[in-house]
């Protein structure tokens, strides 16, 4: 019963992943924009992708994130986008690997990275990573997934103003970064 159970969830949530790509790609997607404190999101991502992480015999690291850094976006959307950037970090990597996971700001924008020490990858592997039901790496086994994580966390982002970019070497690891701009006359409420 629990297999059923769990096949079902994945089937639920890659409908759900489908929809939402199919809606970023006929411009219907809807945001909700508001003011959102990262330092709570980032813990959230990691707490709610913990259990895999441990399965997998990864260990997640939490960066601290400037006290009330805040970005204007789509809170729900965001968080979507970076638990399939950390999901990834973890499938990707390799037992007693790390995933680490931070924010802040850099030329006048917010970034976010989710950095690794997994199988990392090549420039023509980097080239197609972004592309919907493209399985990379057939040769590292058989990792669960829809195909179509990144190429989602890409849509939301980019619906959002943003970017996505990732930097990679094989057998060091990979480092993906959201880059998000500030609105005009967005204060970031930065300690004094």
């Amino acid at each position: 019963m629990a297999l059923v159970r769990e096949a079902g969830g994945h089937l639920l949530q890659m409908i759900g992943d489908l929809l939402e790509l199919t809606r970023i790609e006929t411009g219907q997607l809807g945001l909700e924009p508001t003011e959102t404190e990262l330092g709570p999101l980032l813990r959230e991502c990691a707490h709610m992708l913990r259990p895999q992480a441990d399965a997998a015999g990864v260990r997640i690291e939490l960066e601290p994130a400037e006290p009330k850094l805040r970005v204007h976006a789509d809170r729900r959307r965001l968080k979507h986008a970076l638990a399939n950037l950390l999901s990834n970090t973890v499938k990707y990597n390799r037992r007693g690997g790390w995933v680490r996971l931070g924010a802040g700001l850099h030329d006048g924008e917010l970034r976010l990275q989710v950095a690794d020490i997994g199988f990392g990858m090549t420039a023509n592997e980097q080239a197609r990573l972004f592309e919907p039901f493209n399985r990379l790496a057939p040769q590292r086994g058989s990792i669960e997934g829809t195909s179509i994580g990144l190429a989602l966390s890409r849509g939301l982002v980019e619906a959002m103003d943003g970017r996505v970019s990732v930097k990679s070497e094989p057998g060091a690891g990979s480092t993906f970064c959201v880059s998000l701009p500030l609105r005009s006359g967005q204060r970031v409420n930065l300690p004094a």
